[in-house]
């Protein structure tokens, strides 16, 4: 089945609104404390609130994308300053020795990280190199992974679910007795930090154990990834994220396919072909494989990866996507975001990987999300 022009106009038409949903609603006021950042969610009179240290990597990735794409600066300098706000967030406090390197969640007030999230936020800097040759970013890359190999694993060598750097804000979901399903997912950073460098200590001893217990223990017979117990291993009656990592398995079969490249082992190959078996099996006829679009651009990403002919499930998927952006001009907050969870508000999750994987399959540009671009 091949893509026609019709197709490939609409995906790029989606990409410039959402490229500018994102550069419009930016802080752009030079000595406000949010300078570069962008909102993450904002639902029309409820909450909202801003980029974090993920969203902010990855909104990089997506300027940069959207910028060769469309030939339009204004999203790389845009880029640029979404990593000008993570950068803040990076710790260098001489009273926090221990955490030296480390990256906060959201603010740089925000006493703690989720451990997946920031290492996404590393992933940024070291993309920011990638692209500008500014040897800063990497430096802050191998800083955070030596955080990371200090004080962000288990006992056993999982990644914890995240770190408290100092006392305050104990409000926030610390799930340490769980083995989270979203962390196969670095193991796309670590397997880019090898590819850059050279050295086999980003894809050491660590990086096998990470893949082998996602693919043992994360993966269940359904092929879904799930969160399991971290002292028995077996799923909890009730999953503490409700779902968000089901069809959406955050990049963890990107880090499987990553794997493959270091360690040829068989079962990372079955887990991904299982995987993507049960999140088909569940398409429904609109394009939809459940309430939330998070997963679709995961999905078609994976999918573009592996070198699978274009077919029509993808592009029911696709479509399905494009029909979740906003676009009433006069809804200036809202314009061009993307519904994610179908429930009117904006997020931006899902609208920075759709960004990144539609110029990848439309604009031919594999710099991003990939395992050897």
């Amino acid at each position: 089945m091949m893509m026609d022009a019709a197709l490939k106009e609409r995906a790029l038409e989606f990409v410039r609104l959402a490229a500018d949903h994102l550069v419009e609603n930016q802080c752009h006021e030079k000595y406000d404390a949010n300078y570069g950042r962008f909102p993450f969610y904002y639902e029309p009179g409820g909450d909202s609130w801003g980029a974090n240290n993920w969203n902010l990597a990855f909104g990089f990735m997506a300027m940069y994308a959207a910028a060769r794409a469309l030939n339009e600066p204004k999203y790389a300098k845009a880029g640029r300053d979404m990593i000008g706000y993570l950068k803040r967030l990076q710790i260098f406090d001489p009273y926090l020795q221990d955490h030296y390197g480390a990256i906060r969640e959201l603010t740089p007030q925000t006493p703690w990280c989720y451990t997946r999230d920031a290492l996404s936020g590393a992933w940024g800097f070291l993309e920011y190199f990638r692209e500008t040759g500014d040897e800063m970013g990497l430096e802050r890359a191998e800083m955070w992974f030596d955080w990371f190999m200090r004080k962000g694993m288990d006992e056993g060598g999982y990644p914890l679910w995240g770190v408290r750097f100092e006392p305050g804000d104990e409000s926030c979901q610390m799930c340490n007795d769980m083995r989270g399903s979203f962390q196969g997912g670095g193991l796309n950073f670590f397997y880019q930090m090898f590819r850059t460098t050279g050295d086999d200590r980003y894809v050491g001893k660590f990086f096998e154990n990470i893949a082998d217990y996602f693919v043992s223990c994360i993966q269940q017979e359904d092929g879904f990834f799930r969160t399991v117990e971290a002292a028995t291993g077996k799923v909890p009656p009730a999953d503490p994220q409700n779902g968000l990592h089901k069809v959406n398995d955050d990049l963890g079969t990107l880090g499987l396919l990553c794997a493959l490249q270091v360690y040829p082992k068989p079962e990372y190959q079955a887990a991904i072909d299982k995987f993507l078996k049960a999140v088909f099996a569940r398409q429904e006829e609109s394009g939809h494989f459940e309430h939330t679009c998070a997963g679709i651009p995961v999905i078609l990403n994976i999918c573009h990866e592996l070198g699978r002919p274009w077919d029509e499930a993808q592009e029911k998927a696709l479509n399905a996507l494009l029909s979740r952006q906003f676009r009433d001009p006069s809804d200036k907050l809202r314009y061009g975001g993307l519904n994610e969870m179908d429930n009117g508000a904006v997020c931006a999750r899902s609208l920075c990987y759709s960004i990144i994987v539609l110029c990848k399959i439309f604009a031919d540009d594999h710099r991003f999300l990939t395992v050897n671009g």
